[in-house]
């Protein structure tokens, strides 16, 4: 799962949130943040643990090219992100652009607490509004394009995003029953 499906699974509590939504930028220990961001970066955690051993989640790898090795999770992570903004409104009553804004609204609003990465990061998420723009098939090329960049010995990354056209409906149909699963398991959680 990636950044906006971590947002839509944070139940609109603005600190579980934030501590959801930056979770993967936190180095060490949290215990410098408040309790409920705290609680955000523990949901954040068990969401992962999750999706890592979810039988929809690991059929959606297994339909990725061997040539990405364990990049496969990730691009499966982001193309899950595109799934949910597709089918958005199946998911949640309010826009998806109106969702976008509170997030960054309410991450901005703790941006000094903010780890470096995020507060590296945040300005160019906001400025091209990735939580919308995962909507759009097209935006892998250029997401893939920015990972490649990282990750040095990672395979051909830039050719991942072709990988979301070759399975489309089948990772779609992944998702769904994913979706299925991950809910209520969110919501039965009563301490993270």
């Amino acid at each position: 799962m990636n950044y906006l499906a971590h947002a839509y699974l944070s139940s609109g509590n603005k600190n579980i949130l934030i501590g959801n939504f930056i979770a993967d930028t936190v180095k060490g220990k949290s215990l410098h943040y408040p309790e409920e961001i705290r609680k955000g970066i523990r949901l954040h955690h068990r969401i992962d643990e999750f999706t890592d051993s979810n039988e929809f989640f690991k059929l959606s790898v297994s339909r990725i090219d061997p040539k990405f090795g364990m990049y496969a999770t990730i691009i499966i992570d982001m193309f899950y992100d595109h799934f949910l903004a597709a089918n958005w409104s199946h998911y949640h009553p309010e826009s998806l652009e109106r969702f976008a804004e509170k997030v960054y609204a309410a991450v901005l609003s703790e941006y000094t607490i903010l780890p470096m990465r995020m507060k590296r990061m945040l300005p160019h998420m906001m400025s091209s509004n990735w939580l919308v723009y995962y909507g759009n098939r097209d935006s892998f090329k250029h997401f893939f394009k920015g990972l490649a960049l990282r990750a040095r010995y990672a395979p051909d990354l830039n050719l991942a995003a072709n990988e979301i056209n070759l399975h489309y409906n089948e990772l779609n149909r992944d998702f769904i029953n994913f979706m299925a699963e991950m809910i209520p398991y969110v919501k039965s959680l009563t301490d993270y």
